[in-house]
């Protein structure tokens, strides 16, 4: 019998796994849908070298037990079992119902992530200050003069934001359109965390930029202030809280797409999220958001 590449015999049998459809193969991981004697089907996700860094977001699954993401069935070393959310992304939801049908979606999950727990939170989630590392080094070796400038800017107000915090707790860190998705028992449930630990503030910012490639939405200043709005509420801080945080993860996302210059999708990402990042500059210079 053949068996699939990276889904050893040892975690078929453990999982009681009768078929496994690969449904993707990352930089960080292969991922497969999974069929199970005698239980529903389930997600199988392995680890790659280069993914241990996930190991956070495994963590913070567990801590949360399948309130507002999916659950963690079983784990075995580098390879978990999760439960299978379905395949509609928000992504999808997106094309059908626009962007205020998103937003109570992601007020929804998010709501239900950050309800509180009687457990310790994991002892290795990931500190802000580390996943802001790749923009204050670019910041300090830049060689562009104006594209130096900006992430100088970004990397300072950046720092001003991490010395500030409240209410730090643990956090998805890197929810977004494809990051949530339904088709399951349970409705909307976010995805693949990075399980990362800061001012909840953070846990929107991701959502300005995306979906990736939505240029003419993303650079629109009314969604923007839109979901300024919608957070300000979900969280209960200011507006301009929230479209900080915003400018300063789109700094790091544009230092992240920018590690791979041999990427043409890398190069195109970047230059969305820096006209998005000039564009959330000058709305908060101008006032646009309320203190």
């Amino acid at each position: 019998m053949m068996v699939t590449p990276g889904l050893s015999p040892e975690l078929r049998q453990a999982w009681s796994v009768e078929t496994a459809e690969l449904i993707a193969d990352t930089r960080s991981s292969l991922v497969y849908r999974v069929t199970r004697r005698g239980f529903a089907s389930a997600i199988a996700k392995v680890l790659k070298p280069e993914g241990m860094e996930e190991l956070p977001g495994i963590a913070l699954l567990r801590w949360r037990g399948g309130s507002g993401a999916t659950r963690l069935i079983d784990q075995r070393g580098h390879a978990c079992l999760l439960e299978d959310a379905g395949s509609i992304t928000l992504e999808d939801h997106r094309t059908l119902a626009g962007d205020r049908a998103c937003a109570t979606v992601f007020c929804e999950v998010i709501s239900q992530l950050h309800l509180s727990s009687d457990q310790p939170s994991p002892p290795d989630l990931i500190p802000l200050e580390r996943r802001f590392k790749s923009l204050f080094e670019r910041a300090e070796q830049e060689s562009d003069s104006q594209l130096g400038d900006l992430l100088r800017w970004s990397s300072t107000f950046a720092a001003k934001l991490l010395a500030t915090q409240t209410r730090i707790r643990p956090l998805h860190g890197d929810l977004h359109h494809g990051n949530i998705v339904s088709g399951g028992a349970r409705g909307w449930l976010a995805i693949d965390p990075h399980g990362v630990i800061g001012d909840p503030a953070y846990e929107v910012a991701n959502v300005f930029g995306n979906p990736l490639g939505a240029r003419a939405d993303i650079l629109d200043p009314d969604r923007i202030a839109f979901f300024a709005r919608v957070f300000s509420d979900l969280l209960a801080c200011p507006q301009r809280k929230i479209a900080e945080y915003a400018t300063a993860h789109t700094a790091l996302s544009m230092c992240w797409y920018m590690e791979d210059e041999t990427c043409e999708s890398g190069r195109v990402f970047a230059e969305e999220a820096r006209d998005l990042l000039g564009l959330l500059k000058i709305m908060l210079e101008d006032g646009r958001f309320d203190a």
